[in-house]
């Protein structure tokens, strides 16, 4: 029931993320902000929960998973650096950028805005399948000689 909470939870922070963007998008590093609440409830959602195709769930309670969980961390610390790093400097040069880039026509959403979030979901998607990979390779490598 417990993992049901947490997967919800997450599964609800990331749907929410528009509504973090809208709220935060005029204070200082507010998009920033927004962007990786989201980035890591995907990230963490995706990658512990089963998934399409036959993925198995990952249980935080497995030994062989908490064993991995620094290596993981040191991970998303990186990528979440690198994204913060990438968003600041993107909206930094973002004055600088042609009009048509930045300007939304009608209803649609500007192509700057579409450019920064295609960066966070190609990062979502190669840290979640490079995540789960960890976590296959480390269940394999810990089962014993005979079950192979």
């Amino acid at each position: 029931m417990s993992r049901f909470a947490v997967l919800a939870v997450l599964f609800v922070t990331m749907c929410s993320t528009a509504i973090f963007l809208v709220l935060l998008e005029d204070r200082p590093y507010g998009i920033q902000f927004s962007s990786i609440v989201g980035y890591t409830a995907a990230v963490a959602f995706y990658t512990f929960s089963r998934n399409r195709n036959g993925n198995k769930p990952f249980l935080l309670s497995c030994s062989v998973v908490r064993g991995q969980l620094a290596c993981l961390l040191r991970r998303y610390l990186g990528v979440i650096a690198a994204l913060f790093i990438a968003q600041t400097t993107a909206l930094r040069l973002r004055p600088n950028v042609p009009a048509q880039w930045v300007t939304s026509s009608s209803k649609e959403v500007s192509p700057f805005v579409i450019a920064l979030g295609v960066l966070c979901l190609v990062l979502a998607i190669v840290q979640t399948l490079t995540n789960r990979s960890l976590l296959d390779r480390a269940h394999l490598s810990a089962k014993p000689e005979s079950a192979l």
